[in-house]
This record gives C-alpha cells, structure tokens and sequence, in this order.
C-alpha cells in the first residue's frame, strides 16, 4: 500500500454534478466533463498501481462537508492531470465500499489519504481543503519526483537489538504486530503519529517488532493476540498497555507515565488527603528509603493500577500509620464504607515479595464488606466478583444526608457478614447507576432500596418490588438464592403476536432459548439496534438472505433488538450489527465476513453442511 493523510468531519447531503464550473473562474481547464475518477472494490487497486500519486477521498453521498469540498477537489484534479508531475484525483463511496473503508480506517467524512509510489504506507493529507490551487499547491511537494517520506519515528525491532533497545529507553511503548492483521493496519498511522508527537517534546520512543519473525520473542511475551503493546520503563518490569488505540490515546497515556502513579506522604494532612473518594482503596507504601526492594515493587504495581486505586509512599514516621513496620503496604478503606465487621488496615510485608504477592493481597481486600460500586470501578473491582448482590438506594454522603444513607447501609452489613463467603455486596446511587435499576427492569419500582444479584454465569435475580425491604426479608431473599429457589430474571420485550414476518423470526428474551437452542434447527441469528444505521442499511440484505434459504425447513432466520432483551452468555456482542449461527450443536459461531450476500451464503453453507445457490 502507500500513503495517507486525514481530514476528519461530520456531515450532512452531498454529491457532485457531472458536468463542473469552478465558481468565478474563466479559466478554460476548469470546465468540462469531471475528472476525479470514482473508485471502487473493482479498479480501486489498480488504478493505485497505474498512477504514481493519487489523492483518494473517502466520502459519503449524504455528507455536507463532501458537498463543500467537490468543487475545489475537482478543480485540483484538473490543475494537476497535466502538469509535468501529475496527480491522480479518485473518490470512494464510503457507504457503498463499505470494505475499502474500514481496511483504510475511515471515521469521519471527508478522509483523504495520498498513494506515492515512494511510500510504503499512505500518507495524513493535512492540507487545505479550499480553494482548488491550494489543494494543488500542497500536492505539489508530493509529486516532486524527488519526494521521499520522512524517515519513520517508529523503531523497528528485531530479537537482535530489542533487549538493548528497551534497557536504555527510559520510557517505551513497543507493538507486536502481523504484518497480516487488519487490526495492526488501522493502528499503524495513529502509532507513527503518536510517535512523532512524542519525541517532539519527550523522551518517549514507540518501537514495533514484527511477532510472526520473532516468534520465539513473542513467545518469551506471553503473545497471543495482535497487536499486543507493552510500556517499558528503564530498571521495571515491562507493564501491559491498555490505553485506547487512537493517536490522542497512545500520547496521554504514556505521558501520564512520566510522573510517579504515587504522591509522596510527609505528614498527617497528606495521609488524610488521600482519602477523598470512598469508592476506592486507599494503598500506602510505607518504606525506610528508595532503596527498599519493596518500594520498587509497590512503585510498579501502582504504574500498573494507577487508573484504580490512589496510591501514596511515606518515609515518614506517621502517627496514623504508627502500627506499620517499614517495610509495609496498608490497604485501607474509607471511613464511609468501613464497619465494625473489618479490619482499620490491611497489612503486607511478606520478605522477598514478588509482584503477583501484592496483587494477590490487593485482590483479598479490595473490597469493603459492603462498598460502593461506581461507573469508574465496577468493572475493574466488582462485577468480577460474582456471585454479587447490588443494592441500588438514593446515597448521600453529605453531612444532612449521610445518616439516612448509613440507615440503609447498616440493614445490609449484617447480612453481608452472614453470607461474606459466598457473595460479595455493593450499594449503588439510584440515580448515578440507573443503569443498573434498567438491567433488572426496576426502573419503576417504588422501593427505596432495589436489590438487583448477579450470578457466577452471569444470569440475573431480583427482589421483586413488592417485597418491602428488611434486614430479615433480605436475608431470606439471599438465603433461597444461594439455594437456587430463585428464578433468574431477563429483560424481554413482550411475545409479539406474530413472531414470523417474510421469512425472518423475531426473537425477544423469553423465547430466545427456546428458539435459537433449539437442537434439531439451525440458527442465523442477527442482533441490531433501532438506532443503528448500519443494521437498517443491512436489513433489506438480511430479506433477501431470508428468502433465498425460505425451503430449507432446518434454517432459521431470526432477529433481536439487542437493546431491548438480554442477550445470554456465549453471545458476544459489542457492536452493530453483529450475526451468529448456531448449528444444531448449540455451538455459537460468530460472522466477522463482509455484509455482503454472498459472503453470509458461503458461511451459513459452511456451517450447516449444506449448499444454496442463489
């Protein structure tokens, strides 16, 4: 491939005329039938390999900003046809040429990307979009024939020189990537990005190391996925990245990395400030020096989880930690969400620790009896807990309010400390994580404290909203659920009267079992949601895939509103539209081919033993 430069927008209706006059201009090579050639999945490499550069615009018909800019792009093109260095002009429909669009990584409308035949990678356009001259004046540095690219800010790695190069960069994020994974593709111009922003004011270096060369390397790296990243500090362990993919992301990230993920305690006010949120632990290195072999293991922990949790580090002889022989770490939980039930602190200074020791200790007392769960720690610290019981309530921790809410709290804690070995309990804002009070289909119910429980498997159960709730009615709520005498709840729309509409089932939460694991049928099941455009802009084809299967009486054709009904384990949908089939083995098999007819046909063929023509 070749080389690449963005204009990114949003947009609103546009398409160019066949026929183009440049507004106010006389000059003659500005009129005349158009010159941009229209690229598609046919010519599109091709035409690349014919021209030594080519602008290419990835646009869409509806796009406003399109709109605005065909004019003077079509004026470009005819400045530079015949010039005595040319430039190819192409335009792709980014909505038709759906697979041209996402190997390019295209996000916003219009992208423009350059094609050199010096570049192995294409090339950012960051240049004007208006008038025609400028965008002709900018090109022109490209179509000088001694144009070469920048020489990348990327290091390239081998098993040669990997070991030198991470032990002498103070800070490194290094890639390993296949040249063949699309994955590492899209990623490739945000990291040289990232990259060149990075060394323009930091010492920061990005490297890549091919995985699939280097495999015994990748192997040493536990490699199992691409791209993998890892950050790389001088004289610490290497830590996973785990940042967003995007230029923004990367530079963030890892200049955030450059100060320490601990604030150095010096006396009893900065103990007590570090215990602002009550939703998260508070972990405190206590250490006679620097050079304590513990302070560097608390110090690469708190890299790893500094997202997490608040850390902070003491030399200090401190009266609220007096109890604590250096060298130590204490985990402590904030007064609010601490009880009588618990320990004030818990302490670790095992001798000769290893990091997984202190992630071990984090993982056992990370959370309270009854603690807080948040938008920003359920993932990272509850819902892998499961079993866990959620009580959802109006908290306030606020002076007028805060005895109320222990009220509540209080109810729970003798509970919790009944059943702490086979469950873990959280309260939850009603209002910050409504969300939950949706998930369990309590977001009308009239209690002041909703209980939504969350399963090892991940199937649901709630205390009905007609069931006041008590220390005791709770407790016997708990009880039958632990024993399995409650029945798991699921969101479902209601049975629709007719399910079978041109060939294709409606599925909803309640049928979804008996439909789609059904083991004498084969299942093709398509999950959307209303607002998504690419699953309106699929449905017709998802017909038509319906009425050609329409006398194969072991095919089912369904569809569910994602949105609306539980979608059960084994079916994992993080966008839309996502498509299994589920052949008579009840075996999921998720579609990651083109929305393209054909492409559905051959994996429905190949996953049922059978062949359609259509």
């Amino acid at each position: 491939m070749r080389s690449i430069l963005i204009l990114a927008c949003t947009c609103l209706l546009a398409s160019a005329s066949d026929d183009f006059v440049m507004p106010d201009s006389g000059n003659s090579i500005l009129s005349g039938p158009n010159v941009v050639v229209d690229l598609g999945q046919n010519n599109f490499t091709q035409f690349i390999q014919q021209h030594s550069i080519v602008v290419a615009e990835f646009y869409a018909p509806w796009c406003h900003h399109c709109k605005q800019l065909a004019p003077h792009y079509e004026a470009a093109a005819r400045l530079l046809k015949d010039s005595e260095n040319p430039v190819a002009f192409a335009k792709i429909d980014s909505t038709v040429e759906q697979t041209l669009a996402q190997e390019y990584s295209i996000e916003g409308y219009p992208t423009l990307k350059i094609f050199h035949k010096n570049s192995p990678r294409p090339i950012d356009y960051d240049g004007p979009r208006q008038p025609g001259p400028a965008i002709a004046d900018y090109m022109k540095k490209f179509a000088d024939p001694s144009w070469t690219p920048p020489p990348s800010d990327v290091a390239v790695l081998t098993s040669e020189n990997f070991s030198e190069f991470i032990s002498n960069q103070e800070l490194a994020l290094v890639e390993f990537y296949a040249p063949w994974c699309g994955h590492c593709k899209r990623l490739e111009p945000k990291f040289e990005k990232a990259a060149t922003l990075l060394k323009k004011d930091t010492n920061i270096r990005l490297a890549k190391i091919d995985a699939t060369t280097h495999a015994d390397l990748a192997s040493s790296h536990n490699v199992t996925g691409y791209p993998t990243l890892f950050v790389y500090r001088k004289g610490s362990k290497r830590i996973v990245y785990d940042g967003e993919h995007t230029e923004d992301g990367i530079v963030s990230y890892m200049k955030e990395l450059l100060s320490l993920p601990s604030r150095e305690i010096r006396n009893v006010n900065d103990y007590k400030s570090l215990f602002q949120k009550n939703d998260r632990p508070v972990i405190i290195g206590v250490f006679q020096n620097e050079q304590d072999a513990l302070y560097q293991l608390f110090i690469d922990y708190a890299y790893k989880t500094r997202k997490i949790f608040q850390f902070g580090h003491t030399f200090e002889k401190l009266s609220p930690l007096s109890d604590v022989q250096a060298p130590a770490i204490v985990l402590q939980h904030h007064t609010d969400v601490r009880s009588k039930y618990e320990k004030e602190k818990f302490i670790f200074n095992k001798d000769n620790a290893v990091d997984n020791d202190i992630e071990q200790f984090v993982a056992q007392n990370q959370i309270p009896l009854v603690g807080i769960i948040t938008q920003e720690n359920q993932r990272n610290i509850y819902l892998s807990r499961r079993p866990i019981c959620i009580l959802i309530y109006d908290l306030d921790f606020s002076f007028d309010h805060r005895e109320r809410t222990q009220y509540w709290r209080t109810k729970i804690l003798k509970v919790a400390n009944n059943f702490k070995s086979k469950c873990t309990f959280a309260i939850a804002d009603e209002e910050k994580m409504s969300t939950l009070l949706k998930e369990f289909g309590l977001e009308d119910s009239g209690e002041d404290v909703n209980v939504g429980c969350y399963d090892t498997k991940g199937l649901k159960y709630r205390m009905e909203d007609n069931d006041e709730f008590t220390s005791e009615s709770f407790e016997e709520f708990v009880d039958r659920l632990d024993k399995g005498k409650i029945k798991p709840y699921f969101k479902s729309q209601p049975i629709p009267k007719q399910a079978i509409v041109n060939g294709i089932h409606t599925v909803v939460g309640k049928t979804f079992d008996k439909i789609v694991n059904d083991d004498k049928k084969h299942v093709v099941i398509f999950f959307y949601a209303p607002w998504c455009g690419h699953c309106n802009n699929f449905k017709p084809t998802y017909s038509k895939l319906a009425r050609s299967y329409a006398g194969q009486s072991n095919l089912i054709l369904a569809q569910m509103d994602a949105t609306a009904n539980d979608i059960p384990q084994g079916f994992e949908v993080t966008g839309y539209p996502t498509i299994f089939i589920v052949p008579t083995n009840n075996k999921p098999v998720k579609y990651d081919g083109n929305r393209d007819i054909d492409d559905l046909v051959n994996f429905i063929n190949k996953n049922i033993g059978s062949r359609t023509e259509l």
